[in-house]
């Protein structure tokens, strides 16, 4: 009994900051309370059996905590080493501590809380950093409900080593599924491409349309940046076309840029025509 009383603590003291151990000191209590069953005292092995079946199990709940103790909603916090959430002002409040994690312990959290999301962090320029690529729904999620992400402290930069990416989630949000920028390593191509010469990007401020690649060329390597190239096909209605097979062909300094994207950091991709065509 002893032993038992033990487990009980050390129980205990293993549950704290995890989500709610209240079923597991429910389940400890009752088992030390329980009186001793008289058995004949030929018996004596397989009660001891018994008793070493019971405190394994016991073992074993400590160890995995609210898979086995809670169910599906009941914790109302879950920390691993990838992420730390907890229903704050009836709102699910995720800090994304390793945004390299494998995205399985974002799952394995959420799913400690009841929910059912998924999040995948992919590589992004500094500008989309924290921005949200793709969103999907199921479930129970409906038009009340709220997915956002933020910073922590509010509005710090979260390419900066003390600034924390936090995802706000209603209560009816599971079933979502939810892709997001992070901060890209030095040799990640980034995932969802953007206009270089917007607010933030690499070429910010400069014009690239209707001109020609020396020029533009020029211009980013005088910003430090490495030039890269794909082939694209002007359209008539002012958009155009890529085809994959069709970018073995030598760009001439003669050519035409349509448009500009960061391709990965330090990397500016210019996409290029033989044809002149005016951007509508």
């Amino acid at each position: 009994m002893n032993d038992l009383r033990q487990l009980a603590r050390v129980g205990d003291e293993d549950l704290a900051g995890q989500a709610s151990g209240a079923g597991a000191r429910t389940l400890l209590a009752s088992i030390i309370a329980e009186e001793p069953v008289k058995e004949p005292w030929r018996r004596p092995w397989k009660r001891l059996a018994a008793a070493g079946v019971v405190t394994a199990a016991l073992a074993a709940a400590v160890v995995l905590g609210p898979s086995i103790l809670n169910t599906p909603g009941s914790a109302t916090s879950y920390a691993n080493a990838a992420m730390d959430i907890k229903l704050e002002n009836g709102m699910w409040v995720a800090r994304i501590k390793d945004p390299f994690a494998d995205p399985a312990r974002y799952e394995e959290a959420f799913h400690a809380v009841g929910l059912d999301v998924k999040l995948q962090l992919e590589p992004a320029s500094p500008r989309q950093v924290g921005e949200i690529f793709q969103l999907g729904t199921g479930g129970d999620i409906g038009q009340s409900s709220s997915i956002a992400i933020d910073s922590d402290p509010k509005d710090c930069k979260i390419t900066a080593p003390d600034c924390t990416m936090v995802l706000t989630l209603s209560q009816n949000a599971s079933g979502a599924w939810i892709k997001a920028g992070r901060p890209a390593k030095a040799d990640e191509p980034y995932a969802n491409g953007n206009r270089a010469t917007m607010d933030g990007g690499s070429l910010a401020g400069y014009t690239v349309g209707d001109k020609q690649v020396s020029e533009v060329a020029a211009e980013a390597e005088r910003r430090g940046l490495k030039v890269v190239y794909q082939i694209v096909q002007p359209q008539p209605d002012g958009g155009y076309a890529m085809n994959p097979d069709d970018q073995s062909a030598a760009v001439g300094q003669d050519w035409w840029v349509w448009d500009a994207e960061d391709a990965q950091l330090g990397v500016v991709r210019l996409l290029v025509s033989e044809e002149h065509v005016i951007r509508k």
